[in-house]
């Protein structure tokens, strides 16, 4: 089982920069495809003025998150943490039971620093970061 934070406004799409993302909702999901919802964390008002560090702080009993885009300081920041940042966009389900079914691979790819020849926030699809 793995802890993914979703930055989302809805619920429903992976639609948030994690830099101003205010809310993160939180699952578990296993490596058989299977994902459940366990509760939304809201960053409180001193958080969201703050810096990344508070945000990592709010997910640092995640394994990943999955945000629409995240910056390289952010990046680097979950990283220090051993929390894998990916850049995806679409529905939470979609993205999600991607993961559950190549968390694994992704997890030990991202460990190496790439994923498919991309950054590790390059994620589920590759996002604009690959070379």
């Amino acid at each position: 089982m793995s802890k993914v934070a979703v930055a989302s406004t809805d619920g429903i799409a992976i639609n948030e920069h994690f830099g101003r993302a205010e809310e993160f909702w939180i699952y578990e999901s296993n490596e058989g495809g299977a994902y459940q919802f366990i509760e939304r964390r809201k960053k409180t008002l001193e958080e969201s003025e703050g810096d990344h560090a508070t945000t990592v702080q709010l997910l640092a009993d995640v394994e990943v998150v999955l945000v629409n885009k995240i910056g390289p300081g952010a990046e680097k920041e979950l990283r220090r943490e051993g929390i894998i940042a990916l850049s995806v966009s679409g529905t939470i389900d979609k993205a999600l039971s991607a993961y559950a079914k190549r968390g694994k691979f992704i997890k030990n790819n991202a460990l190496l620093g790439t994923i498919k020849g991309c950054q590790a926030s390059g994620g589920l699809g590759c996002s604009n970061r690959c070379k």
